[in-house]
């Protein structure tokens, strides 16, 4: 004769298996909703970033056209209101979030005793996402010379 199971102690037990299958989906899922709003985020930081990097370029290639006897006068961070410096900040303030918290950094530096030799330029950017408690910067390094 074999024992036969006692049905009382099996029940519920199905309905535990269940509890325990939908608290490891849901889970899941609160992890990929986290993953996606991460991702979002980070997308929104690459395109920050590359902005910043694309308004470096553009203030360099400013340099290299203009005057180059006159490019301290024009683009460092004391130039007067009105100069190629002022409108590259304004510029940086619209188009990136944050940035007016600090001025974006233009140092022209000459690489001799005239102008022939050109000069060496840093350009940097700093602004503050919507989503981040501290400040990015982006900097641009560039010789800046004429071709004779």
């Amino acid at each position: 004769m074999t024992p036969v199971a006692n049905p009382h102690r099996q029940r519920g037990s199905f309905l535990l298996e269940a509890l325990v299958a939908v608290l490891i989906v849901a889970l899941g899922v609160l992890g990929l909703v986290g993953l996606q709003a991460r991702a979002m985020q980070d997308t929104d930081e690459s395109q920050y970033r590359s902005e910043a990097a694309f308004l470096a370029n553009d203030v360099i290639s400013q340099m290299w056209t203009s005057d180059q006897t006159t490019l301290e006068g024009d683009f460092e961070n004391n130039a007067t209101s009105g100069s190629p410096y002022d409108n590259f900040k304004t510029i940086v303030q619209r188009r990136l979030p944050g940035a007016d918290l600090q001025d974006p950094d233009i140092t022209v530096t000459p690489r001799g005793a005239t102008a022939a030799f050109g000069y060496d330029v840093q350009v940097t950017i700093y602004w503050q996402p919507p989503s981040a408690a501290w400040r990015h910067r982006y900097d641009a390094m560039a010789t800046v010379r004429l071709n004779n």
